[in-house]
């Protein structure tokens, strides 16, 4: 099939009360909300402001795009795994040109890490290309065998960016809260994300 979609998500699910694996809760806190602002509201937001940007602008790219925000990545890429086998069964992945993905992008400090440059020669150009309007400090990260949905796609050959602003110490616990969001710089990434 012709490669016409790029794909465009971010996971939608956190860890709740944090009972099962993977909080890193203290001692006490475990039974308290892990409300997930950073991971990963703040990759799901930019999905949807991307979309509502396009349906509102009446943007017209050169390929199809695909919005899509998966459930279980935190149980195990669950939700961008079964989506990649199930068009891999039906002999539709080939349609799927690229894959970008939004996960952590709300702490921004120092610079946004676009992960999993390596697995296409045009993700270089494109970033520097793009973020020219943007002007974000960037830090580039070959692999894309990483912890998050893209891997899901690049293990089965489709091309995956990752956009990550780093770990902190809220991370998978309860306060990873909406307040320590750096929005206008959110606001950035998810342009440079856009114009990409």
């Amino acid at each position: 099939a012709d490669k016409s979609t790029v794909v465009v998500g971010a996971h939608l699910d956190h860890l709740g009360t944090g009972h099962g694996e993977g909080s890193l809760a203290r001692q006490g806190d475990a039974d308290l909300i892990h409300y997930g602002a950073d991971d990963n509201a703040s990759g799901s937001a930019g999905v949807l402001e991307i979309a509502e940007y396009m349906a509102r602008n009446a943007v017209a790219p050169k390929h199809d795009v695909l919005f899509a925000l998966w459930s279980g990545e935190e149980l195990g890429l669950l939700g961008s795994h079964h989506f990649v086998e199930t068009a891999k069964a039906a002999k539709t992945l080939g349609a799927y040109r690229a894959y970008l993905n939004m996960d952590m992008v709300g702490r921004f400090e120092k610079a946004l890490v676009a992960q999993g440059v390596g697995s296409s020669p045009a993700w270089g150009a494109l970033l520097e290309q793009h973020n020219v309007a943007v002007g974000l400090p960037l830090v580039l990260q070959e692999s894309a065998y990483l912890p998050t949905d893209a891997t899901s796609f690049y293990t089965h050959g489709v091309p995956a960016l990752s956009f990550f602003t780093g770990a902190h110490s809220d991370y998978h616990t309860p306060g990873d809260t909406a307040d320590k969001l750096n929005y206008p710089e959110t606001a950035r990434i998810v342009d440079l994300m856009r114009r990409m």
